[in-house]
C-alpha cells in the first residue's frame, strides 16, 4: 500500500520482529495510562498490573494476524484503563510471538497461564493450538479468547476457549443459500487448505448444501502438513484447472487473505475471470467459456487480497466486519478510538481483539482473585464493546451470534449502492443486503440497528425490515446479473 498508515504499518511491524532481542534496552517506561500508542511488550513495566496476554503470530508470512490483533489489544487496554476507578490496579497487554508454530504457541499460552497476575489470553495465531491448552488455562482459572479460526465448528471450545471469529458452519450456510437459492448454482468448487479450519469448511460446506437436490460440491484441498496454510502457485494453478475440467459454476475458496488473492490473480491469468452470472452458470456446459464467481470465507475480506478483485466477488463474515463503513454508534466509537490511537482507519480485524480484551478486562473486574474469569465471562448478556451485542453462557462461547453473519460484496460499478461515497482502495467491500436475510424476505439484522442502516425502518417489535431498504449496502434484488 502506498497510503500513509500503510507506511506506519510497515514501520512497526518491522519493530514487532526485533521485539524478542532488543525490548529491555530499546523501551523506555510508559504508564500503562499513557495517552499515546506502545510497541509491544513482552515484561509487564508495573508491579501490580494485571495482565492479558496476546499471543500470536508477530513474525514471518502470518505476522498480518498478530499486526491486526495488537493493535485492536492494545487500543483495548488503553480503553480499560481510561474507564478504572481511582486507586483501582491497571491492566498491562504482554506479547508473545509464536511465529506461526502450533507447538511454540501451547508452550507461550502454558508460560503466561502460569503467572498469578494473567487475567485472560487473547490468541491470534495457530488455531489448532489452543484445545492442548485447556488443562492451563482450567488450572489458572482464565479464559483465551480466539480472534481467527473456528474452533465452534470443529467440535473443540472448552470450558475456558473462546472465540470472537464467526464460525465456519454459519458461514457456509449463507454462502450455500446465495450459490444455490439465489444463483442458482448446481455445481460448486471448494478450494481448502490442510489445516483444521480447512476440514472444517469441507465438513461445513457439505452439510450447508445436503438439503438442496441436485447440488454437488467438488472439494481439493491445497497445502502440506507443513505448510497447511499456504500453496504454490504450481499449486493453485493445478487446482483451479481440474475445478475446471469438472465445469464448477462458482469456487469457494478457504483460504488466508494472500491465498484468496493470489486465486483471483491465477483465474485472472487463465482468462475465467468471473463476469455476470449468466456466464458463470454457462460454466457446467462444455465449450462454454469457464468464468466461474469468487466467493470466500471471512479472511478474504482484507487489504491482502486486494486490489483488483473482480465486481461481484462475494464473502461471508459479520457486519461488524464494517466498523469502518457502517454509521453504528458503536462502530463509530470504535473507529475514532482507533483512528485517534494508532491515525489510521481499522480496515484489518483489530475490532476482534479489542473485544477480546475489553471482554477479560470486564469479567476480571467481577472475579474474586481466587476465582475463574472464564465462568464469569459467561455471564456476559448483551452487551457491546468495539463491534456487535455478546452474549455468552455455559454451552455458547461465540461472541459473533449466527444472525449477525452474512456477505458482503464488490460492487460493479452500475451496482445501486445506497449511503457510500468512497470504498477504501484496501477493502473495497460493502454488505450485500440479500445476504443477510435468511428467507431472502426479511433481514436478520438486530433490532437495534434497524434504525442506522435501513430506510423507514419499522418500530422494534414489528416484523423485520426488508433487504431491499438497507443502506449502506448492494441492496439489488435477485435478477442483479453481477451479485
Amino acid at each position: 500500500m502506498g497510503s500513509r498508515s500503510g507506511r506506519v504499518r510497515i514501520v512497526r511491524l518491522l519493530a514487532v520482529v526485533l521485539i524478542a532481542a532488543v525490548l529491555a534496552a530499546a523501551c523506555e517506561p510508559t504508564s500503562p495510562h499513557s495517552t499515546s500508542p506502545r510497541s509491544p511488550r513482552a515484561t509487564p513495566e508495573e508491579p501490580n498490573s494485571r495482565l492479558i496476554g496476546l499471543v500470536a503470530t508477530m513474525s514471518g508470512d502470518e505476522s498480518w494476524r498478530g499486526q491486526s490483533a495488537f493493535e485492536g489489544a492494545d487500543l483495548g487496554v488503553h480503553k480499560l484503563n481510561r474507564r478504572l476507578a481511582e486507586g483501582e490496579e491497571p491492566f498491562e497487554l504482554v506479547v508473545r510471538d509464536d511465529e506461526g508454530d502450533p507447538d511454540q504457541a501451547v508452550g507461550l499460552i502454558r508460560e503466561l497461564a502460569a503467572s498469578d497476575r494473567i487475567r485472560g489470553i487473547v490468541f491470534a495465531g495457530p488455531p489448532e493450538a489452543l484445545p492442548e491448552t485447556e488443562p492451563s488455562l482450567a488450572e489458572a482459572g482464565i479464559p483465551a479468547l480466539l480472534t481467527y479460526g473456528d474452533l465452534y465448528g470443529a467440535r473443540l471450545l472448552r470450558p475456558h476457549l473462546f472465540q470472537t471469529s464467526p464460525s465456519l458452519l454459519w458461514e457456509s450456510r449463507r454462502i450455500a443459500s446465495y450459490l444455490v437459492r439465489d444463483r442458482e448454482y448446481q455445481r460448486i468448487g471448494l478450494m481448502a487448505s490442510l489445516s483444521l479450519d480447512g476440514t472444517s469448511a469441507v465438513r461445513s460446506l457439505r452439510s450447508a448444501t445436503r438439503p438442496m437436490p441436485g447440488v454437488r460440491v467438488v472439494e481439493h484441498l491445497y497445502g502440506s502438513e507443513l505448510e497447511a496454510r499456504d500453496a504454490t502457485d504450481a499449486e493453485l494453478s493445478q487446482t483451479l484447472q481440474r475445478l475446471e475440467r469438472q465445469r464448477v459454476q462458482a469456487v469457494v475458496v478457504e483460504s488466508q487473505p494472500g491465498v484468496f488473492g493470489r486465486v483471483v490473480a491465477e483465474l485472472r491469468s487463465m482468462g475465467a475471470l468471473y463476469r455476470d452470472t449468466r456466464t458463470a452458470r454457462r460454466s457446467a456446459t462444455r465449450g462454454r467459456p469457464w468464468r466461474p464467481q469468487i466467493i470466500g470465507y471471512d479472511m478474504a475480506i482484507s487489504p491482502r487480497s486486494a486490489p483488483a478483485l473482480p465486481p461481484g466477488t462475494v464473502a461471508s463474515d459479520s457486519y461488524a466486519r464494517g466498523v469502518h463503513l457502517l454509521p453504528l454508534p458503536g462502530f463509530q466509537a470504535f473507529k475514532d478510538a482507533f483512528e485517534g490511537w494508532w491515525d489510521s482507519e481499522p480496515l484489518g480485524w483489530q475490532q476482534r481483539a479489542y473485544d477480546g480484551v475489553s471482554m477479560i478486562g470486564w469479567a476480571a473486574q467481577r472475579t474474586e482473585p481466587t476465582g475463574d474469569v472464564a465462568r464469569t465471562l459467561e455471564r456476559v448478556r448483551g452487551r457491546r464493546f468495539g463491534g456487535l451485542d455478546v452474549t455468552l453462557g455455559p454451552d455458547d462461547h461465540t461472541s459473533v451470534d449466527q444472525t449477525s453473519v452474512g456477505l458482503w460484496t464488490v460492487p460493479a460499478a452500475s451496482a445501486e449502492l445506497r449511503g457510500v461515497r468512497a470504498l477504501p482502495e484496501e477493502l473495497p467491500w460493502v454488505p450485500l443486503a440479500r445476504g443477510f436475510s435468511i428467507n431472502g424476505r426479511r433481514t436478520d439484522i438486530s433490532p437495534d440497528d434497524w434504525r442506522y442502516l435501513f430506510r423507514d425502518p419499522p418500530p422494534r417489535g414489528a416484523p423485520a425490515p426488508s433487504p431491499r431498504t438497507m443502506r449502506f449496502a448492494v441492496a439489488t434484488p435477485r435478477r442483479d446479473p453481477i451479485h
